[in-house]
């Protein structure tokens, strides 16, 4: 059996997404997988040219000194930052942890993951440069 109802159909503009200062951080967050995205193909073409040889290497390493290289760079430290900084605020949401029956804060654990994000940076630089 038919019906002569029509089903409701909600508009959504292209710009939905503009309204709203949660919805806006929102797209900035997802959108930093676009400057993941170079930094991968950046490493990758990093390790051939290491293979490729000295030449090779002598390449790459002119190419990261491009001024517009290394903008893009500096933005996709940025957008892994920020994509850090929100990850690290939602673990607490997704882990429990129960000392002396309560549940503990999520200061402790941000606090945390931020200082062992910061001493494997230290690590790899260090062992990288010395």
């Amino acid at each position: 059996m038919t019906t002569k109802r029509k089903p409701y159909v909600r508009e959504m503009a292209p710009s939905w997404w503009q309204k709203l200062g949660f919805y806006r951080f929102y797209m900035l967050r997802e959108g930093t997988a676009v400057p993941a995205v170079w930094f991968s193909i950046v490493l990758i073409h990093g390790i051939f040219s290491l293979k490729a040889g000295p030449a090779g290497w002598d390449s790459f390493v002119s190419f990261l000194q491009n001024p517009l290289v290394l903008l893009i760079n500096v933005i996709a430290l940025a957008a892994a930052v920020l994509h850090t900084k929100t990850w690290f605020e939602l673990a607490p949401k997704a882990t429990i942890v129960i000392v002396k029956d309560e549940k503990m804060g999520p200061g402790p654990i941000i606090t945390t993951l931020w200082v062992v994000a910061i001493a494997a940076t230290v690590i790899i630089l260090a062992v990288a440069l010395l």
